[in-house]
């Protein structure tokens, strides 16, 4: 496994050392607990992949298949033929499967999401891609039991993905999408049984978990993986709950704090972006929104749904927003709407839709993926298909933010300066007149502004591998900066003004990306 990534790491290094003067094991987003900065703040490859806004599109029915996508995987499927086992108990399963995985998603693929500005693919997984490095035993007593050797070429390929992702300047998510005993109702989540039954057997739990360690120990310290996401959309369990909460503490003895691990919301994002924001570890919640599968939905037309990315939708995502601390993702949205929510050229009014989301998300959230990458040849479907969203301009052609590293120079020094004084008297003059929550360090306030300048300078001008890549800037922005303030008080030592280093760093990441331009 070390050897697979052999390349993908020593590449990723180079470009690092040579633009910081360092080797990323410094940085606080990988294996080991929160350390000193070194400066001048030294800045890691997994640092920019994981924690920078993530713009991305999901790569669906790659390894996990859903029939509405692409059916020709199906063609000798077991009955009722809907699902990743019946494929798998059909005939020429292995041969199909990997005739599917090597020609669904190719390297163009990724080369070209890259020149739209996607900077993160969502990578939909099964428990059962993992039988071959785990043993096929290991799906013993699943509903997958006996059929590993159909799987063996699948983990290979996985990790031949992020590879490919690497080479255009990608970040891969992996997203659990199909746990034992299926975690929904829903095909796509391994068999095609009516209900799920993840948490009606122990054995179910005790190999979910196995793939989970088993990721966490494979991906902690590949730099463009840029987390895990522990179950895609779970029915609301009464156990889940409590299930995330043990798992996670589990994977935090696999991975540091600053490892992105992902919960779905199970419809409850009110709820979860509540646990998630009483965190002090980076757990990001993981909201899906669709508009078009109830009646409730279809009796809304494309006008409405549109103006509610500017009214409920978006005081909902906000106020999510602020609960999580910003640990917000949208892990799966379209712009698809039911026909009858489409009263007149449905081109033109899925691009409303379209673009009222991308407005939403680029204030709410950290990072979104749209759903999905393709569909099969022939199926213009610019509701759910990125190629054909961009192709019919319902997308637009660049996603990625601003293009590219910053035309001008560093910002000069006299200006970082002059905005931290301003800043500095500001605050200062502030907390002079008002009782402060606790006794003034306003020095940690100097620090903090000094690295938030700092931070988005680096984000900024991190290298990239060509002119049209997007620039990074912090996403996962309460994460990083409480890792940065462990930094300090590592450094400087603790003490009740850390606070005060947290407010400096905001100010002095506004104030940076505003002189970057």
């Amino acid at each position: 496994m070390k050897a697979a990534f052999k390349s993908l790491k020593s590449d990723l290094k180079a470009q690092v050392q040579q633009f910081t003067g360092s080797s990323s094991s410094g940085s606080f987003g990988g294996q080991q607990p929160l350390g000193p900065a070194v400066p001048p703040h030294k800045l890691s490859e997994r640092d920019v992949f994981r924690f920078r806004k993530q713009r991305g599109v999901n790569l669906g029915s790659w390894f996990v298949l859903e029939k509405w996508i692409t059916d020709e995987p199906y063609r000798n499927a077991a009955a009722p033929g809907r699902s990743d086992l019946d494929v798998a108990k059909g005939g020429n399963a292995k041969q199909i499967w990997e005739a599917h995985w090597d020609s669904w998603i190719t390297e163009k693929d990724f080369q070209w999401l890259a020149q739209k500005g996607i900077n993160t693919v969502r990578l939909p997984v099964g428990y059962y891609h993992m039988s071959n490095p785990l043993g096929h035993g290991y799906l013993d007593g699943t509903d997958f039991a006996g059929l590993g050797p159909v799987f063996d070429g699948a983990w290979h390929r996985i990790l031949a993905a992020i590879q490919t992702a690497e080479r255009h300047g990608l970040g891969v998510l992996i997203d659990l999408h199909a746990a034992p005993g299926k975690q929904n109702n829903d095909d796509h989540s391994g068999t095609s049984a009516p209900s799920p039954a993840l948490f009606q057997r122990a054995r179910n739990l005790e190999v979910t978990s196995h793939a989970l360690r088993f990721l966490a120990s494979a991906f902690r310290d590949v730099p463009n993986v840029v987390g895990i996401e522990l179950l895609n959309e779970p029915a609301n369990h009464g156990g889940l709950q409590g299930w995330y909460e043990r798992t996670l503490a589990e994977l935090r003895t696999v991975v540091g704090p600053g490892f992105p691990l992902v919960i779905g919301d199970a419809w409850d994002l009110n709820w979860y972006a509540q646990i998630v924001g009483k965190r002090d570890d980076v757990v990001v919640v993981d909201h899906h929104l669709y508009r078009c599968f109830t009646s409730e939905d279809h009796g809304a037309t494309a006008w409405d749904h549109a103006g509610r990315c500017k009214a409920e939708y978006l005081h909902m995502l906000r106020d999510a927003k602020a609960k999580s601390g910003g640990h917000l993702m949208v892990g799966e949205w379209s712009a698809a709407l039911n026909p009858a929510s489409l009263p007149g050229d449905w081109n033109e009014l899925r691009k409303m839709w379209c673009r009222g989301q991308l407005e939403m998300y680029e204030e709410t959230t950290a990072s979104w993926f749209f759903w999905t990458l393709k569909k099969k040849e022939g199926d213009h479907d610019g509701g759910w298909s990125f190629y054909e969203a961009v192709k019919c301009g319902i997308m637009p052609d660049w996603v990625g933010g601003k293009r590219g590293k910053p035309s001008n120079p560093h910002p000069p020094e006299d200006r970082k300066k002059h905005e931290a004084h301003q800043a500095f008297n500001g605050h200062s003059s502030y907390w002079s007149s008002h009782p402060p929550p606790t006794p003034p360090e306003h020095w940690r306030f100097g620090l903090g502004f000094e690295q938030g300048w700092d931070d988005a300078v680096l984000f900024a001008y991190f290298p990239s591998s060509g002119p049209a890549k997007s620039r990074s800037e912090v996403g996962y922005e309460r994460g990083w900066v409480k890792g940065r303030a462990a930094e300090h008080a590592h450094e400087r030592g603790p003490g009740p003004g850390i606070w005060e280093f947290e407010a400096g760093w905001a100010q002095g990441y506004a104030a940076a990306m505003r002189a970057i331009g």
